[in-house]
């Protein structure tokens, strides 16, 4: 959905500042809907959020409403919510058939709207992206409070333009606030994390002596970039990594490739496409080799990890880049560039990576850096600023 300069008129009818609470009637069983998704990185502020309003009340119904890629609904279910996907129409079809684009994306607005008015929520919350849009218009229109979440420090292209509607914008990073029109409402909460991740920062979790663990993290969608260059770190650094437990998150489509290449070379690992729960290895990890998603950030922040970085190298507005600098600017991280070819990203891995896991004293000051950043407390932030706006105490 191409996001246009101005907004449409009928999107303009409902300013901010004019907003009033919902026309519709709020009951005992208030309901939240989430708007947005596509990736774990945005999903999983939301269902921080949506968890910590049903822990609060029992009755209180969340949905989350955004694409039809099969591991947004697993991972939505997987955290016992509701999901309800959107057939949308994403810009490399724009470019193709602009007819279609325009058809099926505007289909999706009258889906979202038809949603809204049989579920007559109390709130939408967008969570970024191209499938947080619909709900959040067809919400501006009928005067419902909007809050989004940005994760990143350079906001994403929906948040941009729907910051116009929402009452208030929860950013992660304080630099957001001046990449964002200046009308919207911006409050720096950081970025929420599920209850169990939280609590890695008040308890300061160091992983326990014994087995050291290297975690990699692509990301919910894979990285192919980054795995070959970790398979070739390893394939040229076996010896470093003997005695080492090596856990990999490869995406669904290298998964075998990367197990058969660590078996191979008869390591001690555990390749999986996607880890719904990460919480166990973060307790767990010595060091990670990661992307630089914010959420995923947010997680290592709060787990203390130490960490090399391999932002994305061709993220929207290059952001991964901008984040991962955030997070070496506090001591908690390395950046690393992803090379042209697999053998060039493991040689950059190896000089960075390998005198950190040799050196203890050098971890313990990063687990530091990450800890300044952590926010355990994003969530109740967040839920705070969706109480002022729903009048809830």
């Amino acid at each position: 959905m191409t996001l246009p300069a101005q907004l449409p008129p009928s999107a303009r009818l409902t300013p901010p500042d004019r907003l009033t609470r919902s026309a519709q009637a709020v009951t005992a069983a208030p309901t939240c809907l989430f708007a947005g998704g596509g990736t774990g990185g945005h999903l999983l502020p939301g269902i921080a959020v949506a968890r910590q309003l049903i822990a609060r009340n029992s009755s209180t119904r969340v949905l989350f409403v955004g694409s039809q890629r099969p591991l947004e609904r697993q991972l939505v279910e997987a955290h016992h919510c509701s999901h309800q996907g959107l057939l949308l129409a994403g810009l490399p079809l724009l470019r193709r058939n602009p007819f279609r684009f325009g058809w099926t994306n505007w289909q999706a607005c009258r889906t979202a709207a038809k949603l809204l008015d049989q579920e007559r929520p109390q709130v939408v919350i967008g969570l970024g992206g191209l499938a947080s849009v619909p709900l959040v218009l067809a919400a501006a229109r009928r005067k419902i409070p909007i809050v989004l979440l940005e994760q990143n420090v350079i906001p994403g292209r929906a948040t941009r333009w729907l910051s116009r509607l929402a009452q208030t914008v929860c950013t992660t990073f304080g630099e957001t606030a001046r990449l964002l029109p200046a009308c919207a409402e911006v409050v720096q909460t950081g970025n929420p994390v599920r209850e169990e991740i939280a609590a890695l920062a008040a308890a300061r979790t160091v992983a326990p002596p014994g087995i050291s663990t290297l975690l990699i993290l692509g990301g919910s969608q894979g990285a192919e970039g980054l795995n070959q260059g970790v398979l070739h770190l390893i394939r040229s650094n076996t010896e470093a990594f003997r005695g080492w437990q090596i856990v990999h998150q490869t995406g669904a489509n290298q998964c075998q490739q990367v197990r058969e290449a660590y078996r191979s070379l008869q390591l001690n690992s555990v390749v999986e496409p996607f880890f719904h729960d990460l919480t166990p290895w973060y307790r767990q990890a010595t060091a990670v080799i990661s992307r630089a998603g914010a959420t995923t950030l947010a997680e290592l922040a709060c787990a203390g990890l130490p960490t090399v970085l391999v932002p994305y190298p061709h993220s929207a507005d290059n952001h991964q880049l901008r984040n991962a600098e955030v997070f070496a600017a506090a001591g908690g991280a390395v950046t690393v560039g992803q090379g042209g070819a697999a053998d060039q990203t493991g040689r950059s891995l190896a000089e960075v990576l390998l005198p950190v896991l040799a050196d203890e004293s050098r971890r313990a000051a990063m687990r530091e850096g990450m800890w300044k950043l952590a926010r355990p407390e994003a969530r109740e932030r967040v839920i705070a600023e969706i109480d002022r706006l729903t009048g809830d105490s």
